[in-house]
């Protein structure tokens, strides 16, 4: 069972960190990404022992579900509500995969 395009009503743009060139970082972007996105608030403990950040509380404030082929992890950035007063773009703090056979299977990340 797969997750499909219709039950995504939103879009989002994802920028992934492929490089560092001689101008400085490279990302490669995805534009109008089929997402379901909501505003809520979350509070999450960083547990990656190579972050700067380890150990912190993080606050997510956006919770995006995206088709499993879409799937980033933590430091991709991503545009919600883009062309509305609440358009932004924030970091991938949380990425989870759920790929399970008899589920709608999808991606979830939460934003700073």
């Amino acid at each position: 069972m797969r997750l499909r395009k219709k039950h995504l009503p939103h879009k989002v743009d994802i920028a992934v960190l492929i490089g560092v060139g001689e101008s400085g970082e490279v990302w490669d972007t995805k534009t109008d990404v089929p997402a379901y996105v909501e505003q809520k608030a979350h509070l999450r403990v960083d547990r990656r022992s190579t972050s700067t950040t380890s150990g912190q509380e993080i606050t997510s404030s956006t919770f995006v579900v995206l088709l499993p082929e879409n799937d980033v992890g933590p430091k991709a950035k991503v545009t919600v509500w883009k062309g509305t007063p609440r358009e932004r773009t924030s970091e991938v703090i949380d990425s989870s995969f759920f790929d399970y056979r008899g589920t709608p299977n999808h991606t979830q990340l939460f934003l700073e």
